[in-house]
């Protein structure tokens, strides 16, 4: 992700990328370690494993340098409270810009959600559970969509290739009532990133966010027919930098602020544990 970050940033008139920490970017301006990032700056894209997230953005964040940095906010709930006591930081949950998330129309009242990313197995990420490196995506579009903290969740899941959690299935109900379904898997034969919202009104909406294409489901004669939506082309990480860029200036507030990320990064854990505690029950 940071070599994303910097590509963006790179492409950008109204910026100038002063360096990037990172030993294997040989062809990029480089300073050999944070305490070496020079005093000025007027913000920093944290894109470390997770474990590194408090360590690289908490010297960063004290100095009053704003700091975009990659989900989830920290490695532990300690770690993210302390990070998520600064206004000036955003975290990069990528999906609250996707384009065909966008496409659902303002005040949309979900009562049920369905959730689905699963996605090749690969090097990346491995650091975490499924549930801190997929599910957590979700997670925060839950929190999000729905505007209310989960009141009850529980989950199951199971180790494939690595110690953790690989694949992961929760089902979890907000205080407003509404009842949402994830899976998360980093074993899938094929990727996919998938939501189907059903609405207060009865309405059902069904998002591709990974084509990111959108459309509305019509009820009725026993069929479904999709009524596609008008869906932008706006890049997700661009819009995500465009809005963290606009804060860091003064013109609105961080678009996803040390609170969301940490609210997303509470729920995880508690996702995470329920799935130990069913992983630690012996089969009756």
């Amino acid at each position: 992700m940071g070599r994303y970050h910097a590509a963006k940033l790179m492409s950008r008139e109204d910026v100038t990328l002063v360096g990037i920490v990172d030993p294997d970017s040989p062809h990029h301006p480089t300073v050999p370690r944070l305490e070496a990032v020079p005093a000025g700056v007027d913000f920093a894209v944290v894109a470390t494993p997770t474990r590194l997230h408090g360590a690289s953005a908490l010297p960063l964040l004290e100095r009053g340098v704003p700091c975009l940095v990659e989900k989830p906010i920290g490695a532990t709930l300690a770690e993210a409270r302390a990070l998520a006591a600064h206004d000036h930081v955003c975290v990069n949950h990528i999906e609250r810009f996707n384009p065909g998330l966008r496409a659902l129309p303002e005040g949309l009242r979900p009562r049920y959600l369905r959730l689905e990313r699963m996605a090749p197995p690969t090097a990346r990420g491995t650091d975490v559970d499924v549930i801190h490196d997929l599910m957590i995506h979700d997670l925060d579009l839950v929190l999000h969509l729905t505007g209310s903290d989960a009141a009850d969740v529980r989950a199951v899941g199971v180790p494939v290739i690595t110690d953790g959690v690989d694949i992961a299935e929760c089902w979890l109900e907000t205080a407003d009532g509404c009842v949402a379904t994830l899976t998360a898997s980093r074993v899938s034969r094929k990727p996919s990133r998938h939501l189907r919202v059903v609405a207060d009104d009865g309405t059902y909406w069904s998002v591709d966010l990974a084509a990111r294409a959108a459309a509305r489901v019509n009820w009725g004669e026993g069929e479904l027919d999709a009524e596609p939506m008008t869906v932008g082309s706006a890049d997700a990480l661009e819009s995500m930098i465009d809005a963290f860029l606009s804060a860091v200036r003064g013109e609105r507030a961080y678009p996803v602020s040390g609170r969301d990320g940490l609210r997303a990064l509470a729920l995880a854990h508690t996702v995470s544990e329920r799935v130990q505690i069913r992983l630690g029950q012996p089969r009756s």
